[in-house]
């Protein structure tokens, strides 16, 4: 499996095999929604070329003519305090069109504070609208987006419309009752002739194209549930990973001896949710139909849930909601803190997503999660204690007595030999909290205690982790390599005499336990991690230090007892092998899935 670069490389080969479906995703990402497509194409820009591309078109003679690039080029280079100057300028300005562009693009972008203040007090006149409804949609409040375009009339025309149809299919696509159609009598054409063992697994997105904690854990449980006799196979979301780019992907591929299916795009491609989600019914009725499953076990989010439920209406078949997250509260994390986030705290589009979701624990026949933590929220939301069913994140066995060369890896990483290392391999994202690692990293310097900083991983956050280093004048003491092959993964974690965990007070981290600290644990690593509940479960008695979010110096004074005592680190890494040999390998949670699974009749053969 490939690093960002080969993806990127998959990507433009796949355009050339298959130039129709190429065309067809190009033209879906640029007519339905081309403030987004700016976005993306951004961030394929490496960060390293993005901070002198900025710099350039900083320049008097080329600020008026791509204000929209310097701003998105900035974000990518981590410059937030170029996006800052660049905003404070155009809002000072009276260039209307530069103004409104810069803004949708930023709203885009999830930076809703700098997109206000470039509309704010531009009047009322159609294309002025037209951008705060863009900013309204980005906020959550989309029944006011719509409104304030349903308002324009005629005077919008077709641009405004092909926006209003696609925000309405959004509303109806999170509306209380889902989308799917009405449930056929006993006997109907749809119903099965279920295989016993047989389990579709109903997911987002999936290896290889896809790398992260959540598609490397439906992995898990498949190759884990087939060990068991199992029959587990995969579908991923309608039009994935097609509309991502990777347009060269096969309908049906085999990793590992498990089939993934792909619902590929054929025909035109729908820019309303709630059309993708009708194709996304039918497709997995008719795939249902011909791989014959005893049960259908859909994973966050609602959409995967809600697609699941149309099934179980047409097919009869019982249906699994394994809820790995909340991922109205992930959106809320990506805005970072400010007016935008709390605005959006009480938008309709959290509100109807977190009801969706809600609605789609309540009508499936068992419920999944992975931690207590997690549990308690779902009770809390109507959820009968007894439907929901625990199982953690977790290793594979072997990662026990793995011995991967972490000194190799720091060889090829400039990283010292000597140095005692702290850091993750992780997405780069903002709630993951690493800015207080470097934070801390830098008074560790100052009081003449160092630790190198080794953050393995890709996301929104590296440029600017990377900006923070030079900042504080730590260029040289913090790697940031970028994301890695899987292979190399492990080899990343020995890199590691620390694994910091750093996550912010949020919502979603107070919930939500990662899968990666579960591997640097197997691994024999110490865990220094926030004093967040889901953590705090996560670790245990004796497995691990927790230090208050948020604190620089509270994780420096951390870092350095364990920088200066090896023999508090060997005890904390056994003790945390030994808590993940105990209860969180994959083929002891297996089990737990083959219980929930024989209660629910899929294991044997119908009469």
């Amino acid at each position: 499996m490939a690093g960002g670069r080969g993806r990127r490389r998959g990507r433009i080969a796949g355009a050339v095999r298959h130039p129709i479906r190429a065309g067809r995703v190009i033209r879906s990402w640029y007519r339905d929604d081309p403030d987004r497509f700016a976005v993306v194409v951004s961030q394929l820009v490496p960060a390293g070329l993005a901070r002198p591309a900025a710099s350039a078109l900083d320049l008097a003679p080329l600020r008026r003519l791509a204000p929209v690039a310097g701003a998105l080029l900035a974000l990518r280079a981590g410059r937030r305090d170029v996006v800052a100057a660049r905003v404070a300028r155009l809002a000072g300005s009276d260039r209307v069109p530069a103004r409104l562009r810069t803004a949708v693009v930023l709203a885009a972008a999830e930076r809703p504070g700098e997109a206000a203040a470039l509309v704010d007090g531009l009047g009322t006149e159609v294309r002025v609208e037209v951008a705060r409804a863009k900013l309204d949609y980005r906020a959550g409040r989309i029944a006011t987006a719509i409104d304030r375009l349903a308002a324009l009339g005629p005077a919008g025309g077709e641009p405004v419309e092909r926006l209003l149809a696609r925000y309405r299919g959004e509303l109806t696509a999170l509306s209380p009752i889902p989308v799917q159609p009405p449930s056929p009598g006993p006997g109907s054409a749809d119903r099965v002739a279920p295989a016993a063992g047989r389990i579709l697994h109903v997911v987002t997105n999936a290896l290889p194209y896809v790398s992260a904690g959540y598609t490397m854990r439906t992995h898990r449980i498949a190759t884990a549930q087939r060990e068991l006799g199992l029959d587990p196979q995969v579908v991923t979301s309608w039009g994935w990973p097609a509309l991502q780019g990777f347009v060269a992907a096969l309908p049906e591929e085999q990793l590992d001896g498990v089939t993934y299916h792909r619902l590929l795009p054929d025909g035109p491609i729908p820019a309303a949710s709630d059309a993708r989600l009708a194709r996304a019914v039918d497709a997995t009725t008719h795939l249902t139909r011909r791989i014959r499953p005893a049960l259908l076990h859909a994973a966050s989010d609602h959409r995967n849930g809600t697609v699941a439920l149309a099934v179980r209406d047409r097919t009869g078949l019982s249906v699994v909601y394994e809820v790995r997250g909340f991922l109205e509260d992930t959106w809320l994390a990506r805005l970072g803190t400010g007016a935008g986030r709390t605005a959006a705290v009480d938008s309709p589009r959290y509100e109807l997503a977190k009801a969706r979701e809600t609605a789609v624990m309540r009508a499936a026949d068992a419920v999944v999660t992975l931690s207590e933590t997690m549990r308690a929220e779902i009770v809390a939301r109507g959820v009968p204690d007894e439907r929901i069913v625990l199982a953690p994140n977790a290793v594979d066995s072997a990662l026990l007595t793995a011995r991967p060369d972490g000194l190799a890896f720091r060889r090829e990483h400039g990283v010292p030999a000597d140095a005692i290392v702290a850091g993750s391999v992780s997405t780069l994202n903002a709630y993951e909290g690493f800015g207080t690692l470097v934070a801390a990293a830098a008074q560790l310097h100052e009081a003449g205690t160092p630790v190198h900083v080794l953050l393995v991983g890709d996301g929104p956050d590296w440029a600017a982790l990377r900006a923070q280093a030079e900042a504080l004048g730590l260029a040289a003491h913090v790697t940031l390599p970028g994301r890695v092959p899987p292979d190399q993964a492990l080899a990343a974690h020995a890199a590691l005499d620390m694994f910091v965990v750093p996550r912010t007070d949020a919502r979603v981290t107070r919930l939500v336990t990662p899968l990666k600290p579960v591997e640097a644990m197997a691994l024999g690593r110490p865990v220094v991690a926030s004093q967040l509940p889901a953590l705090a479960e996560l670790l245990g008695a004796g497995t691990g230090v927790l230090v208050p979010p948020d604190d620089p110096a509270a994780l420096a004074k951390a870092l350095a007892e364990l920088r200066d005592d090896p023999g508090l680190r060997q005890r904390l890494g056994s003790a945390g092998r030994e808590l993940v040999a105990a209860s969180r390998t994959w083929e002891r949670i297996a089990r737990t899935y083959v219980e929930l699974y024989e209660r629910l009749g899929a294991l044997v053969s119908p009469a």
